[in-house]
């Protein structure tokens, strides 16, 4: 077994109401144009969520919710499933509670632009960005803060939990083995500071769902052996 050992403080643990970079102009257009919104390419850059959500407050909610869906994930639904989804999310977390967990980051996003447009008729969409300063207590762990990825996150938001929370009721088997695949739709984005020599240290931003890490709140700070995939070989 490798010998990785970090010192992990939690500087922030913030409820956000959508993912930087998410919905973008250019992705605002796509609506327009995917509604057929006469004269599109005209909207200034500017005006372009506000037309967005004008062009669906004019759908039924249901309607709207269809054309989002289809927009965003047509190549991972059938239009049964879509159907059935743009119901659901009138009444549901679906970020946090579909089967399907690769697709919860995209049904965040979906749920962002419907409640933006029917606040009244759609779940407040929250998620959590933690803000983590992680140092390398020996040389062999300095590797995972240079080369970060989503397994070796995951496995460290785990560690600063105890064994009743999700991921590990889930997933405990991966967290321990040399693969976690699932750990990809886990950690939905990260940011990093880059890796500071100084003090052997690299901090994240990581944006999630609290149903992954709920039982992180109030921790100010742990101990991780955090590993990434193929590291066990």
């Amino acid at each position: 077994m490798p010998n990785f050992k970090y010192d992990v403080r939690v500087l922030e643990l913030k409820e956000i109401h959508e993912i930087p970079g998410a919905w973008t102009n250019e992705d605002f257009l796509d609506v327009l144009h995917h509604l057929e919104y006469d004269d599109a390419d005209t909207v200034p850059f500017e005006e372009l969520k506000e037309m967005a959500t004008l062009a669906l407050s004019d759908l039924t909610v249901e309607d709207a919710a269809v054309n989002i869906l289809e927009l965003r994930l047509k190549e991972q639904l059938n239009k049964g499933q879509r159907q059935n989804l743009a119901s659901e999310l009138q009444d549901d977390r679906l970020w946090e509670e579909y089967s399907d967990i690769k697709l919860h980051q995209a049904l965040f996003n979906v749920g962002c632009m419907l409640y933006w447009t029917f606040p009244k008729q759609f779940p407040t969409p929250d998620i959590v960005r933690i803000t983590l300063k992680v140092i390398a207590l020996n040389k062999e762990s300095v590797l995972n803060l240079v080369k970060p990825g989503a397994s070796f996150l995951t496995r460290l938001l785990n560690d600063g939990m105890d064994e009743h929370n999700i991921i590990y009721r889930l997933f405990d088997e991966n967290i321990k083995s040399d693969r976690f695949p699932e750990s990809e739709h886990i950690i939905w984005q990260f940011e990093e500071s880059g890796f500071a020599p100084e003090d052997n240290s690299n901090t994240f931003t990581i944006y999630t769902s609290w149903n992954w890490v709920d039982e992180l709140k109030g921790v100010q700070g742990f101990e991780s052996t955090a590993f990434s995939d193929g590291q066990l070989k």
